[in-house]
């Protein structure tokens, strides 16, 4: 009798292991499986907007388009029992936690949102940690950031896809995410064209989100370009799987994109204009990364690609589109003030773009 309640016991053990390992992909399956049976199905959401209709929605009739961006957003404290002893458990069965709203990081960037109510809000990937399950994006990003969610177009993350195929943060956004979940959308504004794209999808020539890109970018040959995506393609900090990230760089900036958006470096850097591998050029291409909308990392040492960066601040960044101009201003959400500023004209596009 002693040695079955021993075995029963291990085995039990066995599974809470294998449940928190929860980073290789043969056990997200199975976590899944059981978060629908304990809690059922989460039903994807049918009541949001396109992305374009969003844009329309906030942009008026206006000249100018004010938008604000961050990535890294709700990484949340935990109240739950379960949640402080087994935290792993918990976002792998997708169960609803209890959420630490004190101090968050991302309430003060919703906070600095507000004071801008008619800016579209750009949401550029991990907006919700681990592993963007539906039930982190209904239980913890919502709560902080969902008062935003009418203005906001979404971008994925790598922690998205630490659940198969993104499915958390497809069901939750919708339509609001694009249509076929690829990650990839387009939206037209006065001479603008603005790009989210999938760096943690094949983006070499060849593969679906290339030709995609290609042919929006054919189809607009005189617009000005802005484009984001999660993963920065350069940055002052260099991480594994920026492949695709680097792709979508190299031909942005051979199409004459004027900006990316970039988050999942928790920190706010601005490079100087920079060619298709990474280097300073005169009339290269700029690059952002703002994954600070809940997130804030230590210093890192500059490079030469750097024109600006900001540590241990979290914030947003506020885009002004012009005509033939974007203007940004890097706004620290603990006080609003603008740590970096500057205005750009639209890059000319190539007649090979």
């Amino acid at each position: 009798m002693k040695r079955k309640i021993l075995r029963t016991l291990g085995v039990a053990v066995a599974l809470l292991l294998v449940l928190t390992a929860g980073e290789q992909q043969v056990f997200r399956f199975g976590a899944d499986e059981a978060q629908a049976a304990i809690l059922g199905d989460f039903p994807a959401r049918d009541d949001r907007a396109t992305p374009q209709q969003v844009l329309d929605q906030v942009a008026g009739q206006g000249d100018e388009l004010t938008l604000l961006a961050a990535g890294d957003v709700a990484e949340c404290g935990r109240e739950d029992t379960l949640g402080q002893v087994w935290p792993a458990l918990t976002y792998d069965l997708g169960l609803p936690v209890e959420v630490d709203r004190d101090g968050a990081g991302a309430l003060q960037t919703a906070a600095l949102a507000d004071r801008y109510p008619d800016d579209l809000v750009l949401g550029l990937g991990d907006l919700a940690y681990h592993r963007g399950t539906r039930a982190e994006f209904d239980t913890c990003f919502d709560p902080l950031w969902g008062a935003l969610v009418p203005r906001l177009l979404p971008t994925p993350g790598n922690h998205e896809y630490r659940v198969p195929g993104a499915n958390g943060y497809y069901e939750y956004w919708g339509q609001q995410a694009g249509a076929d979940r690829t990650g990839h959308y387009a939206l037209s504004w006065r001479n603008w064209l603005l790009l989210s794209l999938n760096s943690e999808d094949d983006a070499d020539e060849g593969s679906a989100q290339r030709a995609w890109l290609d042919a929006q970018l054919a189809a607009h040959p005189d617009a000005c370009v802005l484009a984001y995506f999660h993963k920065p393609a350069w940055s002052l900090r260099d991480r594994s799987g920026s492949e695709a990230a680097r792709a979508l760089f190299a031909r942005l900036e051979e199409a004459g994109a004027t900006a990316v958006l970039n988050g999942h470096n928790h920190f706010y850097e601005r490079t100087r204009p920079l060619d298709a591998v990474g280097q300073p050029a005169p009339e290269g291409l700029i690059g952002f990364t703002i994954g600070v909308g809940g997130e804030t990392s230590h210093a890192t040492p500059t490079k030469a690609s750097t024109a600006r960066a900001v540590f241990g601040e979290t914030g947003l960044l506020r885009l002004t589109l012009g005509q033939d101009s974007l203007g940004w201003d890097f706004l620290s959400a603990g006080d609003g003030e603008d740590l970096d500023s500057g205005v750009i004209p639209c890059r000319a596009r190539g007649q090979d773009a």
